[in-house]
């Protein structure tokens, strides 16, 4: 690109010591401002990448200083946030998931496309390599077409510090909204984007993980999944965040950000459980950039983010992900595929904005995309509320 995009990052969260660096390391954006309600992370922000600070999201989408806007906020707020940025003439990347509805989705599209800006939704586990990597195998005709897929993910996801929203069903809280986009996005990319149906049960367990939001029996933790492409493909997805057995047994003990895992991590978290939700928002506010507990982002190394265990079954060969790339099960034998880690997911999201920009076309991951991976996350909470099939009418194909 001629310029650097100017990035300001809207909410610097849990997340924010490990994306900020990828942002002021990629050649094709330069961090320029943030914001948030918190002082002590704007200062932080200002002191270690030299941004602009603002106590306001819509305050910082009109400076002249931004040209794109991360939004990182709370999953409520997606829409409000993105519509302030792009009525101002600014390209957007919005995190998963891309709002709580459909319709605010749809709404986000149609003002980027009024605007005439760019809009992806990301950062989703589908930007990782070896995704990227299986993508373009399959892509490439050598392995067949694909027959089936299966995503199972484990994880003490209920039992982490979590915000008070994040109980609430109504603003984006539970696992379905919360972790469901990353299998989605996954599977969709794999199998070409368009579900045609769903079949689902959601599952609550443990009816102390609510607040006065949360309907009775707790929010929901766990989910299965049946999904079919408008060609048959069937695929399935598991997901538990209950502490229990943890997937990352299945692949070496390597996390979701391709850190050791500790084999402990489930059976700690569950017993540090905090009910209380005042010390809970203490405890999670801890754990934010510039919190008491923020963790100092370092390298990954040379092991794979995880999103759990999963399995592509291909008319020539069966494919999974490992902590150096992926593992092929072919007629002639097991084969390792070695995948580099770099550019990792979130460099990749960043890739596909600048080409967007630069083309002027959609991105592979553009807004319609986020809608259709939320449809099918809408589509498994009323399949389990009406225990029957969810017909699907927004899903498009993937372009990239």
């Amino acid at each position: 690109m001629s310029a650097p995009l100017r990035f300001g990052v809207a909410g610097l969260g849990i997340a924010t010591s490990y994306t900020l660096p990828v942002f002021a390391g990629h050649p094709g954006v330069r961090l320029a401002a943030a914001a948030d309600v918190r002082r002590a992370a704007l200062d932080r922000a200002e002191r270690e990448y030299g941004v602009q600070t603002f106590d306001s999201v819509e305050d910082m989408c009109a400076s002249p200083d931004v040209d794109a806007v991360y939004v990182a906020t709370p999953s409520f707020l997606h829409e409000q946030h993105v519509l302030a940025a792009v009525s101002q003439g600014k390209h957007v990347i919005v995190e998963k998931p891309m709002a709580v509805s459909v319709a605010q989705c749809l709404r986000m599209v149609e003002g980027a496309e009024r605007a005439g800006v760019q809009l992806v939704c990301g950062h989703t586990h589908s930007f990782n390599p070896p995704i990227r990597a299986l993508h373009e195998l399959s892509r490439g005709g050598s392995l067949g077409r694909l027959r089936m897929a299966h995503a199972w993910n484990y994880t003490d996801l209920l039992y982490r510090p979590r915000a008070d929203w994040e109980l609430d069903p109504a603003r984006g809280g539970g696992v379905v909204f919360i972790q469901a986009p990353h299998q989605v996005d996954i599977v969709r990319l794999i199998g070409g984007g368009l579900v045609r149906s769903v079949r689902a049960t959601t599952q609550s367990w443990d009816a102390d993980r609510r607040n006065e939001a949360t309907p009775p029996g707790g929010i929901e933790g766990a989910y299965t999944a049946y999904l079919e492409f408008e060609d048959g493909t069937p695929a399935t997805l598991v997901y538990s965040g209950y502490a229990h057995f943890d997937s990352a047994e299945l692949h070496d003990w390597v996390g979701e950000r391709g850190q050791r895992r500790d084999p402990g991590t489930n059976a700690a978290s569950r017993a540090a459980f905090v009910a209380r939700t005042d010390e809970e928002a203490v405890l999670r506010d801890a754990r934010r950039y510039a919190g008491k507990l923020d963790r100092v982002s370092t390298p990954q190394g040379a092991q794979h983010q995880f999103f759990g265990y999963m399995l592509f079954s291909f008319e020539r060969a069966d494919v999974r992900q490992s902590p150096q790339g992926l593992v092929l099960y072919e007629d002639g034998g097991r084969r390792e595929l070695p995948v580099d880690t770099e550019p990792s997911g979130a460099w990749a999201m960043l890739d596909e904005l600048c080409r967007a920009v630069e083309t002027g076309t959609p991105a592979p991951h553009d807004g319609r995309w986020g809608a259709a991976t939320l449809e099918v996350c809408e589509a498994i909470l009323q399949s389990s509320r009406e225990r029957g099939e969810m017909q699907l009418t927004h899903q498009v194909l993937y372009r990239g």
